[in-house]
């Protein structure tokens, strides 16, 4: 089992719902199953966009071989998004997605 432990971090975004971003993790040697556990975040609203009160967070993870199996190339992709209690996505924010994948 392998388990190489990264993040990804998402800037100050205004916009119309939950972004995604990915990163390409080296496995230390070839692997022909993967999977990408969220093992923590950081949601913030940006500090210039005034006061809110937490409505809804969306944070998402997938991974997949970028090349044919077996391989040491996995793709991460994270999903995030926050809004606050008018439940629209008019709200600067920022992040941080921190995972772990792990390969057999």
């Amino acid at each position: 089992m392998q388990i190489v432990n990264d993040s990804i971090s998402f800037n100050s975004f205004e916009g119309s719902g939950p972004r995604s971003d990915t990163k390409i993790i080296t496995l230390p040697a070839a692997a022909s199953q993967v999977t990408a556990l969220l093992t923590g975040f950081n949601a913030a609203f940006s500090p210039s966009d005034g006061d809110h009160h937490l409505g809804n967070l969306d944070v998402r993870l997938s991974a997949r071989f970028v090349t044919a199996v077996p391989s040491t190339a996995v793709e991460v992709r994270a999903t995030f998004g926050l809004r606050d209690w008018s439940n629209e996505w008019d709200d600067k924010y920022e992040g941080v997605v921190r995972f772990a994948v792990v390969a057999e």
